[in-house]
């Protein structure tokens, strides 16, 4: 965004509100459409009035907020048009190619309640006219974080979570926590290893993208005994080699809701 007096934000339950003035007022711009949990907001990089909502509450509380799907405005949020995933239900996160905007990638939980094949990664290359699933995990284990190397654009990483929330049953690990990388635009997709903890029981793995040294990612691991920081590991090489980084101070940071509330962000401008 250019103009860092324009802000959007999502809640979980209200929908967006624009400011245009730095936060000092506030309007809502997402009241007429049908669902007002939100996933994700994203600017197209190549031209910023265009906006995209993902709808659905990622974060899967013990009362689902769904969606039904991506929103596009092209006019900053006066006017939107739904552009397809209505049946995946939950929207974690939508990036936009860096330089060619017909070309999405919209990652989504599917539907809380229930087990099915409609959760994943989802692309589409004509704009939202047609989507392909390009990552499917199993049918309980939605994605709940991507991110994208901004200099190598085919080049995306994924991360599994096992969710499903009903009247009877509240899932929140498993074996597919698992992180994903595609080197050629999510047409294959490798589980990465090299230190870290692959094939065991976790919880929720969230994800960052260094934009200035995108060899270096992090990735917040959940524990799933104590639904607090598991590890937190960092890769300087692209996914290759995982380090635990000392993550003391960090053990009851999420009060044991970190399926919840965990999340990990990078300094735009240091990996460090």
């Amino acid at each position: 965004q250019t103009n860092d007096n324009i802000m959007y934000v999502g809640t979980a339950r209200g929908g967006v509100f624009k400011t245009i003035n730095g936060g000092n007022n506030w309007i809502p711009i997402f009241d007429n459409q049908p669902f007002l949990s939100i996933g994700c907001i994203t600017i197209d990089p190549t031209d910023h009035n265009t906006i995209y909502i993902g709808t659905g509450d990622p974060n899967v509380s013990g009362y689902p907020g769904i969606g039904d799907g991506v929103y596009r405005s092209k006019d900053a949020g006066e006017t939107w048009e739904n552009i397809g995933l209505t049946q995946q239900r939950i929207m974690s996160k939508i990036i936009v190619h860096p330089t060619n905007p017909n070309t999405i990638y919209v990652a989504t939980m599917g539907l809380p309640f229930e087990r099915n094949n409609k959760r994943g990664v989802y692309k589409t290359t004509d704009g939202g006219l047609n989507w392909e699933q390009v990552l499917y995990v199993s049918d309980e284990a939605g994605i709940i974080d991507m991110v994208i190397n901004p200099n190598q654009p085919d080049v995306l990483y994924a991360s599994s979570w096992n969710r499903i929330r009903n009247n009877q049953e509240s899932l929140i690990e498993g074996t597919d926590a698992k992180i994903w990388k595609t080197i050629n635009g999510g047409a294959n997709w490798t589980a990465l290893e090299g230190g870290l903890p692959n094939n065991e029981i976790m919880s929720r793995i969230n994800i960052a993208i260094s934009p200035s040294n995108p060899n270096v990612l992090y990735a917040a691991y959940v524990s799933p005994y104590n639904y607090n920081i598991y590890n937190i590991y960092k890769t300087t090489d692209d996914g290759n080699n995982w380090q635990a980084l000392p993550n003391e101070t960090l053990q009851d940071a999420t009060g044991g809701q970190g399926w919840y509330y965990s999340n990990i962000y990078t300094d735009p401008q240091n990996p460090d």
